[in-house]
């Protein structure tokens, strides 16, 4: 039950982290900056995994690598049947992405405050996994 409650708790973290990256497209989007489609479709990738992280408890039995490839991205095929591996790559590719067109367009401020709520963000996805891997290895 607790890797479920953890696994729960990093797919609201990322959930927020999603919600706030993509906060920033729609911030670019209202400035009229190009965007490309892919890093879109990521964040709409992303979006599915994360629902699909929430609504599956036992993600390693039920979720397959070919069910995670179908959902386009940047990181089609490359964490195996690891949904939380694969929406971090999603996240973080397009965290990069955003950040590099927004240079220029909006207000250093703004990106600045922007990419701090985002590693406080993944600091607590890194808390959270490190104690998930200490809950596997003290079986």
């Amino acid at each position: 039950m607790g890797r479920i409650v953890q696994r729960s708790r990093i797919c609201e973290i990322l959930d927020a982290i999603w919600a706030e990256i993509t906060d920033m497209l729609r911030e670019l989007i209202n400035q009229k900056a190009d965007i490309p489609q892919s890093t879109r479709l990521a964040l709409d990738g992303a979006k599915v995994s994360i629902s699909l992280c929430k609504s599956h408890p036992k993600l390693a039995f039920d979720v397959t690598p070919s069910m995670l490839d179908a959902v386009q991205g940047f990181c089609v095929g490359c964490c195996g049947a690891d949904i939380v591996a694969r929406i971090v790559c999603e996240l973080k590719t397009a965290q990069d992405l955003i950040t590099i067109k927004a240079v220029g367009v909006i207000n250093e401020s703004y990106i600045m405050s922007w990419q701090r709520k985002l590693e406080e963000l993944w600091r607590k996805i890194s808390e959270n996994l490190q104690k998930k891997q200490v809950t596997i290895t003290e079986k």
